[in-house]
């Protein structure tokens, strides 16, 4: 067997190399089980959450679509996940019972954002897999001074 380079897996089923990132095998379609490690200051109560409470989201978490067919236009391929959700910092604004209203705190992410946090389903709307983000407590005070993003995502105070 071949050694595998970086960013790729191999398929345990079909024993076919596959992309790092990707969550189904494209040759034999069975999932890769997802290992979803603890992260620091991850937040799992979020319905308790403060308002006013600033939030990092995790890339690659909340909802995403799954495409039927490739597009060789778009780069797009079959069965890989395009995450749709939101990533960054924001600023807690409200809490619903499916998920956070927030503000983004950076020119990248500015204005009001849902950020979906209830149970795995698909939307009737839009056929997109509903998936709850994962979030981190953000750590902003320094000083009494308010946390601000410059347009790089760096803090400034």
């Amino acid at each position: 067997m071949a050694k595998l380079k970086k960013g790729q897996k191999l398929c345990p089923n079909c024993k076919k190399i596959n992309a790092a990132r990707q969550r189904v095998c494209k040759h034999c379609l069975k999932q890769f089980v997802s290992k979803n490690t603890p992260i620091k200051n991850e937040i799992k109560d979020w319905q308790n959450i403060e308002i006013g409470t600033y939030i990092k989201v995790v890339q690659g978490t909340g909802p995403y679509f799954l495409p039927k067919r490739d597009s060789e236009e778009d780069g797009v391929v079959a069965r890989e996940r395009i995450c749709m959700g939101d990533t960054g910092v924001y600023k807690v604004m409200g809490i619903q019972k499916d998920g956070l209203i927030t503000c983004g705190t950076t020119i990248r992410n500015g204005g009001f954002s849902f950020l979906y946090m209830g149970p795995s389903k698909k939307s009737k709307l839009t056929g997109m897999q509903l998936e709850a983000h994962r979030i981190l407590l953000k750590k902003v005070k320094k000083h009494g001074r308010q946390y601000h993003g410059d347009r790089n995502g760096r803090k400034r105070y």
